[in-house]
């Protein structure tokens, strides 16, 4: 297929964090201006006997620009439709504090929840001191927005995805990639799931407009089954099998009698580049790009992160069942997996992309 033919009109690519950027939302604490000789007791006891569970990110002392140089402690959180006139408005034992220090609480809304990048600590940190922690790197926003470089080729891709779709009157389609220099399509899948449920479909009578679908040939698991087949007839069988038993030392591969009382220890899942090293090649899409033109189900996502891609890249969301940040799921963000991916997407809608599909073509960007 000719590049030179493919002239659909997308926008920029934007990063799809793997936990959505949390929004500012106030909660009421109770605070007291505390004189600066009794700060350090006040701060130890109120520390020990109130911690704040619930506001582990933020600080319990606030600098004044009062002339006394007194500062402000965060006594503890404010219970619902709680005020200073009402018995139970404090801990039992913030109520001593108040009692012996002669403080008067008043109430101060902080942020109820961490931020999670720099300008978001800045903004919120004007209301009220708050902790910074970077954020694990599969969770953090890149600093910068994607190269001139990538984003042009991203769209290539992308235009390349689109165009496999509408040439085969498929609704989605998915491309791997091997980013390397000039760039490689490694392997390419359609969405084979049409007529599955035409005409009592499943039992594997033809549906009207052709085709003998089944439920599980999305475009992606296509995609990754074509790179597996690749990799089959590249690597001939049983090196990798000789590669696995010449890295692994004699006492690792020897079976232990277990002592009485003793677990057996849980196998340890390979990372990509152990997998690589191990093998003596990248393994499956180690290093390579998915690009689709819809965004992927949980079982799609799953089965990329086992493939080890280094990007997915997505044309439209799927507000029903997306699994990468475009739907109810952000499974890229999960912390328990082994394998993290980037995602990207260029925010088309549902219909922006149908009409793309279905040939109605723009004017290259």
């Amino acid at each position: 297929m000719d590049d030179a033919d493919i002239d659909v009109k997308l926008p920029d690519p934007s990063f799809v964090p793997g936990t959505p950027a949390p929004v500012l939302e106030l909660v009421d604490v109770w605070v007291a201006a505390v004189e600066k000789k009794q700060c350090h007791a006040v701060l130890k006891e109120v520390s020990a006997k109130a911690p704040l569970s619930a506001l582990t990110h933020v600080k319990r002392v606030q600098r004044r620009d009062a002339d006394d140089g007194s500062l402000r402690v965060l006594l503890c959180e404010c219970s619902p439709n709680a005020s200073p006139d009402t018995p139970d408005a404090w801990p039992a034992p913030v109520r001593d504090l108040v009692d012996r220090y002669a403080l008067e609480p008043e109430l101060v809304s902080v942020p109820g929840r961490a931020p999670r990048t720099r300008d978001q600590w800045e903004e919120w940190n004007a209301l009220w001191p708050i902790a910074w922690q970077k954020p694990n790197s599969h969770l953090a926003v890149p600093l910068e927005a994607p190269c001139a470089e990538d984003v042009t080729e991203m769209k290539r891709w992308m235009r390349r995805c689109v165009d496999e779709a509408r040439v085969a009157g498929a609704t989605n389609a998915a491309i791997v990639v091997d980013p390397s220099g000039p760039g490689t399509v490694i392997a390419r899948g359609l969405d084979e799931t049409r007529g599955w449920r035409c005409n009592g479909g499943g039992n594997g009578r033809r549906c009207n407009g052709g085709g003998n679908g089944h439920p599980l040939r999305h475009c992606a698991l296509v995609a990754i089954d074509d790179a597996a087949r690749r990799d089959a007839e590249t690597y001939p069988a049983g090196e990798d099998e000789k590669n696995i038993r010449s890295t692994t030392a004699p006492e690792a591969t020897t079976a232990r009698r277990l002592e009485v009382g003793e677990k057996r220890r849980r196998g340890e899942t390979l990372s990509a580049s152990e997998m690589t090293e191990t093998l003596g090649r990248p393994y499956l899409c180690t290093g390579y790009d998915a690009y689709l033109v819809r965004e992927p189900c949980v079982m799609c996502a799953m089965a990329l992160t086992h493939s080890r891609v280094r990007r997915v890249i997505f044309g439209a969301g799927s507000p029903g069942n997306g699994a990468l940040g475009g739907g109810k799921h952000s499974l890229h963000g999960q912390r328990t997996l082994n394998h993290h991916y980037q995602v990207y997407t260029f925010g088309l809608s549902g219909e922006e992309m149908d009409n793309l599909v279905r040939g109605h073509r723009q004017t290259q960007s």
